[in-house]
């Protein structure tokens, strides 16, 4: 908790934090023992120290997100690989470049912000969903995070919105429950 200058960086000493498994959002022990509006709220870095094995070089990396609370700032080996302000869907980005395989150690940094008044950078507006009546504000890193290592052609991942991902691709739609039908999709 809090936010510490330079928690991006491969340097920062992270050894007296917190060990967490996630998903863990950092004031979940609040549930049920305080109101939706009285929630603990603040900036959380959650840090991450691996190594890929050497195949993976020529390979293509991605992180995944199933979600975060409410927005925050992402970072591998120290250098800033994007931001994301949606504390509801999915996404995730390409740190192909920004990793290394074999015996060197990768990091990645995570800056979240759960503020209710929080504003997107872009257009200083608060999101609908900042109801202090409804939604309960559980922040961090809330749902699961995935390490994707794939060949160069893959299937392609479902979070267009900030990865722009094309490529092979499969879904259904046009379901007919009682018909037991639908229509598969399937294209590059």
């Amino acid at each position: 908790m809090g936010d510490p200058k330079g928690g991006e960086a491969t340097a920062f000493d992270d050894a007296s934090w917190k060990n967490v498994t996630l998903p863990y959002a950092w004031n979940e022990d609040e549930a049920f023992k305080k109101d939706i509006a009285g929630l603990s709220t603040g900036i959380a870095w959650y840090r991450k120290h691996f190594k890929l094995p050497a195949t993976a070089k020529g390979q293509k990396v991605f992180l995944e997100f199933e979600g975060i609370r409410q927005a925050g700032d992402f970072y591998v080996n120290g250098k800033p690989i994007g931001i994301h302000e949606n504390g509801a869907m999915a996404f995730g980005f390409d740190i192909t470049d920004a990793v290394n395989a074999g015996n060197a150690e990768n990091i990645v940094a995570v800056r979240i912000d759960n503020d209710w008044n929080y504003r997107e950078r872009a257009t200083n507006q608060k999101f609908q969903w900042e109801d202090k009546n409804f939604n309960a504000n559980y922040g961090g890193i809330s749902k699961n995070v995935y390490l994707h290592v794939l060949p160069k052609v893959y299937q392609t991942l479902s979070l267009y919105s900030n990865l722009g991902t094309t490529g092979v691709y499969i879904y259904a739609d046009d379901y007919n429950i009682k018909g037991r039908s639908a229509t598969v999709r399937v294209g590059s």
